[in-house]
């Protein structure tokens, strides 16, 4: 979708007009630029409450009205639920050009407007590439504003650019999982490196086995296709910082011996969001150049039970000597991640930055609406607390207890997988910490967050939300 921003406009038939109505709007403003909206001065019906919308067609002009109640000015969260509103309805009329008219005064922020934009695009995406009867999507907006406002023109393409990647993502965690498998997503990074010049590494079994990657080597010993473990590195001319990314990528999740029930396997394509969202960060950054080198590491894998699968009571022993009891195969994700945590700390990146779809127990904590965050690193926790505030993919601590760490031992190795009696999501990031050596490292659990079997309060559709490339776009331009 194109966006382009205008500060005044020429009238055309068959143009829809979205106006939103913030709180305290004069609505005599309204009726002054539209005279033919007038007769809703009756209804007193928009108040300027965010979710309120009143559609009309003026028949003279052929022209679809949007009056969309936008709560307060600048306020982000509005911003978000504005953009959602509009989008929604402009799909549910069939429009695919329309003119957002804010009427003065418009006092915007930089943040208020990026943040609009970012859910314009988000609201637009739509996965409906297996329906005959597809929906049609907005092909341009244009953003009038009477008075400059602080959003140029270039900083319009950089969010288009941005949510590209977003959706990227979201293709990939809502493809079918009879496409996506280790071999498809590393035809994927292939692909990418070529597209950005960026340098590929792809370990399969040969290189697991002799890297000591045994927690993907046991975790994909069960599947047709092979695990893998796949670096991309972006490396600019200049830079001061490094950052490794590190993703989950269980392309289909079933629980392995520990087989899950039929009802828990239907989302468990969304087992690789992990994965996907350190592609896309890196393809983004790769796109905008940022003065960062990024590091993305997605450890690949099918969970699936086999005559050769992994079993209850096997113990795996790690690149850095560490053993693990394996006490259930359905806890594989922290499996395969220690092996990428591992690589990522023997490349003394400055931070390390891990997203997995790991725990259900973070959906019984924070829902759908935020990711668990656990981080000891004060500086970093704040960093990425500020750039999820700014973008609207939401952060709640969690504490790495360290009192904790004796419910994650066994009584025949050093670490188990599960059995950890409570506060699990916690536990789990603890298991984490065991493979980052002393490097600054931040665990995001966004099993609630990746994917929603319904609308969200800010995403007008169910499905991949691309949760985490905006945020680390974000934290990576404010470090730059």
């Amino acid at each position: 979708m194109k966006i382009v921003k205008k500060n005044s406009y020429k009238p055309e038939e068959r143009t829809a007009v979205v106006i939103p109505v913030f709180k305290g709007t004069p609505l005599a403003a309204i009726w002054e630029e539209f005279p033919e909206l007038k007769f809703l001065d009756r209804d007193k019906k928009i108040k300027g409450a965010a979710g309120e919308a009143q559609v009309c067609q003026s028949l003279q002009q052929q022209r679809l009205f949007l009056l969309i109640g936008a709560g307060r000015r600048d306020s982000l969260p509005d911003a978000r639920k504005l953009a959602c509103k509009i989008m929604t309805l402009l799909r549910e009329n069939r429009v695919s050009k329309a003119l957002v008219y804010f009427i003065p005064p418009d006092p915007y922020s930089h943040g208020y407007l990026v943040n609009l934009v970012d859910y314009l695009h988000l609201n637009n995406y739509r996965f409906d590439r297996y329906l005959r009867k597809k929906s049609k999507p907005v092909l341009r907006l244009d953003l009038v504003c009477q008075k400059k406002i602080p959003l140029p023109a270039a900083d319009i393409k950089e969010r288009e650019e941005i949510n590209n990647s977003a959706a990227f993502c979201r293709d990939l965690v809502n493809e079918i999982p009879a496409k996506i498998t280790p071999d498809s997503l590393v035809q994927t990074a292939t692909t990418l490196a070529k597209e950005h010049q960026l340098k590929l590494s792809i370990f399969r079994k040969p290189e697991l086995a002799e890297h000591g990657l045994n927690g993907l080597l046991a975790v994909g010993a069960g599947a047709c296709c092979s695990p893998a473990l796949i670096q991309l590195d972006y490396v600019p001319e200049k830079f001061s910082r490094h950052v490794s990314l590190v993703g989950k990528g269980i392309t289909f999740d079933s629980g392995g011996l520990n087989l899950k029930p039929g009802k828990s396997m239907e989302e468990m394509k969304s087992d690789m969001a992990g994965a996907a969202v350190v592609f896309a960060i890196i393809k983004s950054v790769a796109a905008l150049r940022l003065p960062v080198k990024v590091t993305a590491l997605a450890a690949v894998a099918e969970n699936m039970p086999g005559n050769q699968a992994y079993k209850p009571g096997d113990i795996i022993t790690y690149a850095n000597k560490k053993t693990v009891e394996i006490v259930n195969t359905d806890a594989e994700g922290r499996l395969i991640l220690a092996d990428a945590l591992i690589m990522a700390s023997r490349q003394k990146p400055n931070v390390i930055i891990e997203f997995s779809t790991l725990t259900g127990a973070i959906i019984t904590a924070l829902g759908d609406g935020m990711a668990g965050l656990m981080c000891r690193n004060k500086k970093l926790k704040s960093d990425l607390f500020q750039a999820a505030n700014a973008c609207g993919e939401l952060l709640w601590e969690l504490p790495l207890f360290s009192e904790y760490r004796k419910d994650i031992t066994a009584k025949i190795a050093d670490l188990k997988n599960a059995d950890y009696r409570g506060a699990s999501s916690i536990k789990a990031g603890l298991f984490l910490q065991e493979f980052v050596g002393k490097t600054p490292f931040a665990h995001l659990d966004i099993a609630g967050t990746a994917f929603l079997s319904k609308p969200g309060f800010w995403l007008n559709t169910e499905g991949a939300t691309g949760f985490g490339v905006r945020l680390l776009v974000e934290y990576l331009k404010n470090l730059g």
